[in-house]
């Protein structure tokens, strides 16, 4: 016997024996087979991250297009809207390049003037919202959880929200009422949709289904994947968020960019409970309460302090990792985007899956949009918008409306000194986007501008003379415009050959040129025909004038007026109130 011994004998079979393997080859088959497995698990997970489905409809991580006032899928309650008081018409729209472009969006101040409208009533029915969640404890308890409240403060929690409509596609993060819980997913909602805002402006609930709303993640939207039909006019460089609450979007320069936001105001100052409307039916801007549509008188006080506003304005962070795979998380409780969903944005350039084929391929060098197709036509001077951007029967940027502060136009210089007071007269810079119009009439009923870096809108009196005309501006400033000036004619004329009006303002007894940003048209009722006076008697006796002809003069004034909007419907009473 020899040692060491032979290689090991294999037994025979029917086909003879077993031919010895050689090591490398064994190492090579363990190799192969290793990298299989590690590929298999790999693909696993991508299809489960990219394309794992919620309740077999909506896919993950996914964005979901809302269209206007659509109740969606799993709505928490019916819908509370009331009825032509909130349709938004075709020609009010944010202009698509208002704000700073963040996240392959763009980034708007919830406070900003004119960013959300309403019409002479509100367009929900807050104790109806407040009734159907208390009607049902379940949905109520998913409801109030969103929030981090108990149920029995949602009527106090409701009562410090305001029902406004969007006026620009919105980004948010939605929640369906799935299996008992408030189940979270990015959504965008279309312009036209009424929703229920805080005194920050931020979106809290929906009117046409009750869900509750909250910012959205601080990922990319290019990492994303469409689900459901692009709308016409959706583009989603143009698609808004609410800047956080440690943000603030600013012009600086000649640029718009978000810088740390200044101290927020305490509830109960009148600059932190105020919100500056666009009244969608005339053009002009008004100031709103925020919150308090509801008598509370019947019911107890709240349980415990309600989380402020700047509280809530922080980005989305789910409970779950299921929440976080939904909504392209890192982990639950941190705010941080998937890197899978961040290469994703890269490789796509900051594009989402799904976007339509008019969307803007890379966002411009210097504007959150590119300016072309945003050029709308003040008069029959301006250029006209770029003809590839199809039109959009719910207006995007080819028909932008009031523009909200924050838009990429550098105001004019400011002298140095007290806020608001301007210098001597000096011209207007020409800004990178042209003045954004609005509306329809022959004269200006709003307009905003930039001042020493302040953004402000103006409106003018519903029946603007010819003459100076005061005007009531956001900044508080006494300013004054001659009234010739606001008419069609004038600002054609005044109107430059690439769309930017200047404007010459009169304050504190200087004159300031100003660049305007939007202006909105409106239709001025015509004045009312003035009363013939009574034929003179043919007696020689003096006779003063009769009843009927004062009845007559009434009549004719009545008449020359439009028609008073129809009432909407008479909106609940809130449970328990006595």
């Amino acid at each position: 016997m020899t040692y060491p011994p032979g290689p090991p004998t294999h037994p025979p079979t029917p086909y003879g024996p077993i031919p010895p393997q050689s090591d490398s080859r064994r190492a090579l088959t363990l190799v192969l087979g290793a990298i299989v497995v590690v590929l298999a698990l790999i693909l696993a997970a991508g299809i489960v991250f990219v394309a794992k489905a919620r309740d077999g409809d909506i896919y993950v991580p996914g964005l979901t297009l809302t269209a206007a006032n659509d109740p969606g899928i799993d709505p928490f309650t019916d819908p509370v809207l009331v009825a032509g008081s909130g349709d938004l018409p075709e020609n009010v729209a944010l202009t698509g390049t208002a704000g700073a472009a963040d996240l392959g969006g763009r980034a708007v101040n919830g406070t900003d003037a004119g960013l959300y409208g309403s019409g002479d009533a509100a367009a929900c029915d807050t104790a109806a919202l407040s009734n159907r969640l208390l009607a049902d404890p379940p949905a109520a308890r998913a409801w109030a959880s969103v929030y981090g409240i108990s149920t029995a403060d949602i009527p106090h929690y409701l009562n410090t929200l305001t029902p406004v409509v969007l006026t620009t596609d919105t980004w948010v993060t939605n929640h369906s009422y799935t299996s008992g819980r408030a189940v979270p997913f990015q959504s965008v909602l279309q312009r036209g949709t009424a929703v229920y805002v805080d005194s920050a402006g931020v979106p809290r609930a929906m009117c046409s289904c009750g869900n509750p709303l909250a910012p959205p993640t601080a990922a990319p939207l290019g990492g994303y994947r469409l689900e459901g039909r692009p709308w016409e006019g959706y583009k989603s460089r143009s698609v808004a968020r609410i800047a956080y609450s440690n943000q603030h979007v600013t012009a600086v320069g000649k640029s718009t960019t978000i810088v740390p936001a200044p101290p927020a105001p305490q509830p109960g100052t009148p600059a932190g409970d105020i919100l500056e409307l666009l009244n969608f039916l005339t053009g002009q801007l008004f100031s709103q309460p925020a919150g308090g549509l509801l008598d509370l008188s019947g019911f107890p006080p709240p349980s415990g302090p309600l989380p402020t506003p700047a509280a809530l304005n922080t980005p989305f962070e789910a409970g779950t990792d299921e929440d976080a795979e939904r909504n392209g998380l890192l982990a639950p409780g941190d705010p941080a985007a998937a890197p899978a969903l961040e290469k994703r944005a890269e490789e796509h350039d900051g594009l989402p899956e799904g976007a339509p084929s008019t969307d803007s391929p890379a966002p411009d060098s210097s504007a959150p949009d590119s300016a072309g197709p945003d050029t709308p036509d003040p008069g029959s001077d301006a250029p006209a918008p770029d003809a590839s951007v199809p039109a959009s029967d719910a207006p995007a940027p080819e028909e932008p409306g009031y523009e909200a502060p924050g838009s990429e136009v550098p105001g004019p210089a400011s002298e140095p000194g007290a806020p608001g007071v301007p210098g001597p007269e000096t011209p207007a810079e020409a800004p990178a986007t042209p003045t954004s119009f609005s509306g329809s009439g022959e004269v200006v009923g709003s307009f905003s501008f930039d001042d020493a870096g302040l953004s402000v809108g103006c409106t003018v009196p519903h029946t603007p003379e010819l003459g100076t005309v005061a005007l009531s501006c956001t900044d508080g400033v006494t300013r004054s415009v001659a009234g010739s000036a606001l008419q069609r004619s004038s600002v054609s004329g005044s109107t430059t050959g690439t769309g930017v009006w200047t404007l010459t303002l009169t304050a504190v007894g200087a004159s300031q040129t100003v660049t305007v940003r939007s202006a909105n048209w409106i239709v001025v009722p015509p004045a009312a025909p003035a009363s013939e006076p009574p034929a003179p008697d043919v007696s020689t006796d003096a006779a003063p004038p009769t009843e009927e002809a004062a009845v007559d003069t009434t009549t004719t004034t009545t008449t020359e007026n439009p028609p008073a909007p129809e009432a909407p419907a008479e909106p609940e009473a809130p449970a328990g109130t006595p």
